[in-house]
């Protein structure tokens, strides 16, 4: 993607469409953003610099040249990263809980035994299969292949 910003959503469970199967494996990993490691930078409260303005969030992927950026509510934003800059002043307490989850999703690597909590939270244990920008396809103990959010997922 080039360094104009973009926003997207993280899916809600209000307005998702629900297929009548399962998804395939590449359908779980597209939908959590495509298979992808992320910097030491997740988990990093910023500001985006905008034209006029500056919006608070948390980094929650980074590569080389850009930052996927929680800005609220399950909403990201795609920027270049020098649009970013360390946040500074008071930020929006609700960014806290989701830096905490990103910088711990950024630690887990592939292979790693975690435990994760299912949509209704309920708490199982699988191993992380495949990294992605917004989460990982993790290996129930029955065998199933999930996507699970980063916000869900941590070591066992």
């Amino acid at each position: 993607m080039s360094s104009d910003r973009s926003r997207f959503h993280l899916p809600t469970f209000g307005a998702v469409h629900v297929p009548m199967r399962a998804p395939t494996v590449d359908e779980a990993r597209a939908s959590l953003g495509g298979r992808a490691s992320t910097s030491s930078e997740a988990g990093a409260l910023v500001q985006v610099i905008e034209a006029s303005s500056r919006v608070a969030g948390v980094i929650v992927f980074a590569s080389a040249d850009e930052r996927d950026v929680w800005i609220g509510e399950g909403r990201l934003r795609r920027v270049a990263a020098a649009s970013c800059v360390h946040a500074e002043g008071p930020i929006d307490p609700a960014l806290a809980p989701v830096a905490v989850d990103a910088a711990r999703f950024a630690a887990l690597s592939e292979g790693t035994r975690v435990r994760y909590r299912d949509r209704i939270g309920v708490a199982h244990e699988g191993t992380l299969v495949e990294k992605c920008r917004y989460g990982a396809l993790v290996e129930s103990s029955a065998g199933r292949v999930l996507a699970v959010s980063f916000r869900r997922i941590e070591r066992a």
